[in-house]
């Protein structure tokens, strides 16, 4: 499966990716590691309420809250992704 990772995050042939079933047994170092260097991406809309993306080594992709930055940042696997972008496209995340 191909996966709709950032052109500047590119996955080598030497990473693996991380699959949904791999992400909730990473070593919790690594990804907070991952985090705190994470290139965060927000909204150009919305003022200071602004969803924030990162993408991460071996496919993770990592979104946050501009307005709680306290918060800890949703983590998903390339393929959740992917779905989650898919599903949004299609507009099953819109209001009634």
């Amino acid at each position: 499966m191909t996966h709709n990772l950032a052109p500047h995050r590119p996955v080598s042939d030497s990473d693996s990716i991380v699959t949904a079933e791999e992400k909730n047994s990473l070593d919790p170092a690594w990804v907070k590691d991952q985090l705190e260097r994470a290139t965060w991406l927000t909204a150009s809309t919305g003022g200071s309420n602004c969803l924030q993306v990162a993408f991460l080594d071996r496919g993770l992709v990592s979104t946050g809250d501009s307005l709680n930055p306290d918060r800890d940042p949703l983590l998903f696997a390339a393929g959740e992704w992917d779905d989650f972008l898919a599903g949004a496209k299609a507009g099953r995340f819109d209001r009634p």
